[in-house]
């Protein structure tokens, strides 16, 4: 499915391009970029799993984060730009995401622990977004004349796959289970997501330039999933899911 969207995504962008080619000509052409990029992605800020009790008394979860409950993601980007003038450009890109799952201690039932195991956490989107340069003669005495500083801002929508996890402890015989099963935190969700980036790009040639950037991104809240811990009696153990990161970006532009 994942890659059937990807090569979907990229099949739509290319005809974009021979599109505003024969539609502009040659002008279009020069404006036009394919873009690639990969980012490393540390979570800042959301929680997968919310302080809880159980409606017995003998059993707890804790508040467990997305920067525990997973790995730094790896989120792989490709699209074009489009350039409006000499210092903005649009932006349309896909991109897929993969942050591999820990093992953590997540709470307590009496005195033995609960141990969780989370399933990595994939998904797959697209965005639009704009990106404005500052190619003025103080950033290039300051820095180069083939470096440009720049700010950009994008919006899209994102398709995160189920979150699952694997619960283990001697102590849920104390709330009539077994030592281990398994819960769906949150189920397939479609979110939004927003991001703001501020970076700076080398212009190697004529034809391709390297941008290293950061900036804040957010991802919109998960659905509810199955209801496996509600009906064990750990209320509200799911939160909303949103998620905040810190995308550190290297992208690579190449002028058609």
């Amino acid at each position: 499915m994942i890659r059937i969207a990807l090569v979907c995504t990229a099949a739509v962008l290319l005809s974009g391009c021979s599109w505003l080619g024969n539609w502009s000509g040659n002008n279009a052409g020069q404006r036009m970029n394919l873009e690639l990029a990969v980012s490393y992605e540390p979570s800042i800020d959301g929680e997968v799993v919310k302080n809880s009790f159980d409606t017995t008394g003998t059993a707890q979860l804790l508040t467990t984060g997305y920067s525990d409950a997973y790995n730094e993601g790896l989120r792989y980007q490709a699209g074009i730009s489009y350039a409006l003038s000499d210092t903005v450009e649009v932006t349309a890109s896909g991109n897929y995401s993969k942050a591999s799952g820990n093992i953590v201690g997540a709470g307590t039932a009496g005195v033995d622990p609960i141990t969780a195991q989370f399933s990595d956490l994939k998904s797959y989107g697209g965005e639009i977004g704009v990106r404005k340069y500052f190619r003025n003669k103080t950033f290039a005495t300051l820095l180069s004349p083939a470096v440009s500083p720049y700010i950009g801002a994008s919006v899209g929508v994102q398709q995160i796959e189920a979150a699952n996890a694997s619960l283990s402890s001697a102590g849920f015989g104390g709330i009539g289970q077994p030592a281990n099963f398994s819960t769906q935190l949150y189920a397939d969700s479609t979110v939004p997501t927003a991001q703001l980036t501020i970076g700076a790009e080398w212009r190697a040639s004529r034809n391709f330039a390297i941008g290293i950037e950061s900036g804040i991104r957010y991802t919109g809240a998960l659905n509810a999933g199955d209801g496996t811990l509600l009906a064990l009696g750990f209320e509200e153990a799911d939160s909303h899911a949103e998620n905040l990161t810190i995308p550190i970006t290297l992208r690579g532009r190449f002028k058609f």
